[in-house]
């Protein structure tokens, strides 16, 4: 069955219609999987932003959340349908463009107003270059309380690398980055034109007006199933990692050293002879 999505209020089904209509495999465009959902409408009903940025509208899913539970919403994306949605939103402002150009406009004017900037979401360009830009832009900003930064798509692999060398530790109010706050999934063969892709995942960092003591460590709680999926991705192919191969190797060993300790020994005594002796 293929990925199942709640409706905007996150609200499960209560009849054995609605149940149907979820089995159906209907979306509804707000792209993200149910657990996400149900995160993303934790922290905003409970953080209850004065002020939060969105970075990517798309179908404006996650924006209905935002602007249900938020003062004020800054809505960027670089397509101009998006300005369809202001109607029905009165507390979002849209701004069109690219979001290298748009986000570190916003973020000075919000920086310089003291305006009290509590939430962003990053879920624009799915590119290691463009989620490393969207940070980095927000980086610059310099919190009066504290700032929750979601990064969307952190299971993917562009979209982690980018969210995991960012320069977090450059700012010194930076006390917290999770990549596997929600862990993302495998697409299974069931959708086809996404086959073995790795998508969704939110990675979480804080920022705090305190600033932070020691040194940062960027988390990656679920590091091991996303090595895992990796190795059968698409992401994977022609490629060639000699840190993998030596694991695959050693770990080659250990079974033939356990499983078979008589053929190991025999392969290790012939590898270790000198080539006069062969």
């Amino acid at each position: 069955m293929a990925v199942q999505y709640l409706d905007r209020t996150v609200r499960l089904p209560l009849t054995a219609e609605e149940t149907a209509e979820r089995l159906s495999g209907n979306a509804d465009d707000w792209l993200m999987i149910d657990a996400e959902r149900s995160a993303f409408l934790t922290l905003v009903s409970t953080l209850k932003p004065r002020c939060a940025i969105e970075v990517g509208v798309y179908k404006a899913g996650s924006l209905a959340v935002l602007a249900a539970h938020c003062e004020k919403v800054y809505a960027l994306d670089i397509d101009p349908a998006c300005e369809s949605y202001a109607g029905n939103f009165p507390n979002v402002t849209f701004m069109i463009g690219p979001s290298q150009r748009t986000l570190p406009t916003l973020l000075d004017s919000i920086q310089t107003s003291g305006e009290p900037l509590d939430f962003v979401l990053i879920d624009a360009v799915h590119t290691e270059k463009g989620v490393r830009g969207d940070i980095e832009s927000v980086l610059r900003y310099r919190p009066h309380q504290p700032l929750y930064i979601v990064m969307h798509d952190s299971f993917n692999p562009g979209c982690r690398k980018g969210i995991k060398e960012a320069p977090w530790s450059e700012n010194p109010h930076v006390h917290f980055v999770e990549l596997d706050f929600i862990t993302g999934r495998f697409v299974n063969d069931e959708e086809a034109s996404d086959y073995r892709q790795m998508w969704c995942g939110f990675a979480l960092a804080t920022l705090l007006p305190q600033i932070r003591a020691g040194k940062l460590v960027v988390r990656e709680n679920e590091s091991l199933l996303f090595q895992a999926a990796l190795r059968h991705s698409v992401y994977y192919e022609n490629s060639w990692n000699p840190i993998v191969f030596l694991r695959r190797v050693r770990r080659a060993a250990y079974l033939l050293k356990n499983d078979t300790p008589g053929l190991y020994a025999a392969i290790k005594r012939r590898m270790t002879q000198t080539p006069n002796s062969l």
